[in-house]
C-alpha cells in the first residue's frame, strides 16, 4: 500500500504557536473505505505536533473507495481538540475544530488541498483566476471592462 507524507502547521491567525492550548490532533477518512490492499477504517489516528508542525502518512484520497459504494475518492477529516491545564493540572476541554481535505497523489502541504467550493452550485466571482484546488463555478470579470461583471461563467473541476 503506497502512502505519502502530508504536512502542515497548526497555528493561530497570527501564525503563533498554540502550545498553551495543548492541542491534540487526529486524522481519519471521512468514511470507512476499500483501499488498494483491503479495508481502511475511519478510526481516528493521533497526529504528532512538534511546535505546531505535523506530518501524516496517508493513502491518497483517490485510492480509497467508500465501503457504502460509489466512485473512488474519500476525503480526510482532521480534528483538533483544544485543552488547557487547570490549577490542579487537570485538562479542561475547550472544543474541537474540524477540517476536511482531499489527499492528492504524491503528498504535500494540506493547505494546498482544501476544497474551496462550499457547494456544487457555489460560484466564485473574481477578476483573478481561481485559486489552486478550487472546484465549482467561476465567473471572471469582463475582458473588456472588469467593472461590468458580464464575464464568462465556467465550471472548474
Amino acid at each position: 500500500m503506497v502512502t505519502y507524507a502530508y504536512t502542515g502547521a497548526l497555528t493561530d491567525i497570527g501564525l503563533g504557536n498554540l502550545g498553551g492550548w495543548q492541542p491534540e490532533m487526529t486524522v481519519r477518512p471521512k468514511v470507512s473505505a476499500f483501499g488498494p490492499d483491503g479495508l481502511v477504517s475511519d478510526v481516528r489516528v493521533p497526529v504528532a505536533l512538534a511546535a505546531g508542525a505535523f506530518t501524516m502518512n496517508l493513502i491518497p484520497s483517490g485510492d480509497l473507495t467508500p465501503v457504502a459504494g460509489g466512485t473512488a475518492g474519500v476525503p480526510y477529516v482532521v480534528e483538533v481538540g483544544r485543552f488547557e491545564l487547570a490549577e490542579d493540572l487537570q485538562k479542561i476541554w475547550h472544543g474541537t475544530e474540524t477540517w476536511e481535505f482531499t489527499a492528492v497523489d504524491g503528498g504535500g502541504n494540506v493547505g494546498d488541498m482544501t476544497d474551496f467550493a462550499a457547494a456544487p452550485n457555489s460560484v466564485l466571482v473574481s477578476l483573478d483566476p481561481p485559486p489552486p484546488g478550487y472546484k465549482g463555478w467561476y465567473l471572471n470579470g469582463s475582458v473588456d471592462d472588469p467593472n461590468v461583471g458580464t464575464g464568462i461563467l465556467e465550471m472548474v473541476s
